[in-house]
């Protein structure tokens, strides 16, 4: 996905972090990496920057017990080279690989997004180069078309061409004397997303594939819908992908040509939110960007998830669905790799990626294919609960995903307000439709931990309808995707509901467990609107995220259920009377049964970070508020980033990015959201200096979307180019 998981950190947060840096000797073709040092220096904070964020670490090769790694060959850099394509656009390649792969071909590792290669994520590339490539296996960082410094021209995420572009890529990589024959894809997010999508292709070369917080459905789990719901991210990522597309390319590497290819890249954007909000249902575009047919996928998948990431369902689908080889871990992280995920424990992940594609780049059987398919951390406690300090909890194994042995726990929701075992007469009760509501989850995947994770949640809980659980008996453990079977009235073709799953601790406090919201006028697979008949009794099926989650005895579990999931969620085009159907609609939780034993987690934990405050409930500054009095209220969502330049070092370019977002709801008007969010990026050099900004502004009638969008570039503080564009969308069920 998308940059946007990063755009809420605080400046301060990212800089200053122990970094691995390249002394380099800059050639012709390349760079000689051979002398690598550590040293403490500023962090780029840029939009593109999430895949450095967890710092340097040094893997513990010599701990490991199960796999005696490669002996390490020392490396080079190949700063810049051409790949071209069929069309006969080149694409710009940076290559890290061992000094004598030409003579010891090596497999290679292809990483595939736009943020560019020689910019924002280089520090991260480096990092991971760092660990990887010594151990024999060569690291491919590609700008796709119309970005960094390839040619051609992007104008939407995951575009065709981009798709296409794929496999002409990996077959160049494979062909090439350092390479053996054998291709993987590895990535966070973007390039995560844009590796089960070549997996789909089934390119020969293409062995296997490590995709960490992506997804292979566009349409359910980025940042368009959840539950077939409009999300707010879309106006967020919307606006900084546009931002990434109109960056220029590097006068160093493109030469004189760079001004006429940034201008071309301004001049082909379109109204990208706009195009977006056209397909709010499953429709041919989205299509394109979803993995339907899972017997493509013919190469090994290892996935990886965090019980913090919006991403986290893709692990557990992909595992059931797929019938090639296939891994996947879910450990407590937001939206970065397990060697710096936060919040922690943090793992020794560089033993367990390079045993990964020992295996199925260079074909030594290792082992790693006879561990569990899914590792999981159950946690006992939430971010809130116990952040900065790691969350505590234990490693679980499960040999097949869905696990072999596992039990549902169903509770009957009760017009007295009690999730029973027992049945129970039917009856109805209200659903708040209250637009405040939902501010306690501000983000949907935080990564300033501190301030943006779900917080305690009774300021949501006083104001929804709740069912609620005795204290527990005993501990239990809930693993999978909790399931909502509802039955429920609307006065409204459309309704919405939210539903979140939450720990009640002795002292009375509301912790959440997991959460989802689902578009009641939405068919099944989201490929229809149904308008809900007025007045009428219907079903629907709410499926929450997916959790690993230990409830303690003497706790209860509490479902939290309204109209609403703000700022997140847009609401419905018309205020709602909505009715739940109590003693007969259901909740089912997937309970994993305690075992005599657990299968041994091989990943070593990292220490956590020295100076760290000790174990806490945060209490910062949230992005989210509300102001006023019951019916009278307006919830707030602000955050800003200024436009600072700093020194990226190893290409002598100053690089920065600035961000803006300002959104509002008011209590009563289910058509009062308005979000407005900006960002800015800068490029500069002795003799120039070159800014894109990037803003999109939406608000709502009961009938349509309304989206303002726009583009301002400046050279030397001159403008050079600007447009803007107002579009009506007609709502669709949304």
């Amino acid at each position: 996905m998308s940059a946007s998981r990063a755009i809420f950190n605080s400046v301060s947060s990212q800089l200053c972090r122990d970094g691995a840096l390249i002394e380099a000797r800059h050639s012709e073709e390349g760079m000689d990496m051979s002398g690598l040092r550590r040293s403490r220096r500023e962090f780029i904070a840029t939009v593109g920057a999430f895949s450095a964020i967890g710092g340097w670490y040094r893997p513990a090769w010599a701990d490991t017990d199960v796999w005696v790694p490669p002996a390490e060959r020392k490396i080079r850099v190949i700063e810049n080279t051409w790949i071209e394509m069929p069309d006969g656009v080149k694409l710009a390649a940076r290559i890290i690989l061992p000094e004598d792969a030409e003579t010891k071909p090596v497999g290679a590792i292809l990483d595939y997004h736009g943020y560019t290669k020689r910019r924002g994520p280089r520090r991260g590339d480096d990092r991971t180069a760092a660990w990887l490539v010594p151990r024999g296996f060569a690291l491919v960082r590609v700008d796709v078309r119309g970005t960094g410094e390839s040619g051609g021209i992007i104008v939407n995420e995951y575009d065709l061409p981009e798709q296409t572009d794929a496999g002409p890529v990996i077959r160049w990589i494979s062909q090439q004397p350092w390479c053996n024959g054998n291709v993987g894809m590895r990535g966070i997010s973007y390039s995560a997303i844009t590796a089960y999508q070549a997996a789909a292709k089934a390119i020969p070369e293409l062995k296997a594939i490590i995709a960490a917080m992506g997804t292979e459905n566009g349409y359910t789990d980025d940042v368009h819908t959840l539950g077939g719901c409009i999300l707010n991210e879309k106006v967020i990522w919307g606006t900084l992908w546009k931002r990434v597309m109109t960056n220029p390319p590097d006068p160093a590497i493109v030469g004189d040509r760079w001004q006429e290819m940034w201008l071309e890249r301004l001049e082909a954007q379109i109204p990208l939110v706009s195009e977006w909000m056209r397909h709010q249902l499953v429709d041919e575009y989205w299509r394109n960007r979803i993995l339907t047919d899972y017997s493509k996928v013919q190469c090994a998948v290892y996935a990886v998830g965090g019980l913090e990431d919006s991403y986290i369902n893709t692990v557990p689908r992909v595992l059931e669905r797929l019938s090639s080889p296939r891994k996947g871990i879910i450990g407590p992280w937001g939206h970065q790799w397990p060697q710096g995920g936060d919040p922690g424990p943090k793992i020794d992940w560089a033993v367990e990626e390079t045993r990964w594609w020992d295996h199925w780049l260079n074909g030594h059987d290792n082992g790693i294919m006879n561990e569990p398919m899914l590792r999981s951390y159950v946690a006992e406690a939430t971010t809130a609960q116990s952040y900065p300090g790691n969350i505590p909890g234990r490693w679980v194994a499960d040999e097949t995903w869905p696990p072999a042995r596992s039990q549902a726990a169903n509770y009957v929701l009760s017009a007295d307000g009690s999730l029973s075992r027992r049945q129970m007469r039917r009856d109805k009760r209200d659903v708040p439709g209250d637009v405040t509501i939902g501010t306690g989850i501000p983000l949907l995947s935080p990564m300033d931990m501190a301030s943006q994770a779900p917080s305690e949640q009774s300021v949501d809980d006083d104001r929804s309808l709740i069912f609620e659980t005795a204290p527990l008996a005993q501990d239990i453990d809930i693993v999978g995707q909790p399931m909502l079977q509802l039955r429920f009235v609307s006065d409204k073709a459309v309704a919405k509901i939210s539903a979140r799953l939450n720990e009640v601790t002795p002292d009375g406090r509301s912790w959440l467990l997991t959460y989802g919201v689902r578009n009641l006028a939405h068919n099944a697979d989201h490929t229809a609107f149904l308008p809900i008949a007025p007045g009428v009794e219907h079903a629907q099926v709410l499926v929450l995220n997916h959790t690993s989650r230990r409830v303690k005895k003497g706790s209860r579990i509490r479902l939290s259920v309204s109209q609403n999931q703000w700022p997140i969620v847009w609401p419905t085009p018309e205020a709602v009377n909505l009715q739940v159907v109590t003693g007969i609609s259901k909740l089912d939780l997937p309970i994993r049964p305690a075992r005599s034993s657990e299968a041994k987690m091989p990943i070593p934990t990292l220490p956590q970070a020295a100076g760290r405050p000790v174990q806490g409930e945060s209490v910062v500054e949230r992005p989210t508020r509300i102001n006023g009095s019951p019916g009278n209220r307006q919830a707030v969502f602000t955050a800003s980033q200024p436009l600072e330049l700093e020194l990226l070092e190893p290409i002598g370019m100053r690089i920065g990015d600035s961000l803006s977002i300002d959104a509002t709801v008011n209590d009563g008007d289910v058509n009062s959201y308005r979000i407005a969010f900006s960002s800015e990026g800068g490029s500069e050099r002795e003799g120039w200096k070159a800014v894109a900004r990037v803003e999109t502004t939406m608000t709502s009638t009961p009938r349509e979307f309304i989206v303002e969008e726009g583009i301002e570039a400046t050279l030397n503080g001159e403008k050079l180019f600007a447009r803007r564009w107002f579009n009506r969308v007609p709502r669709n069920g949304n």
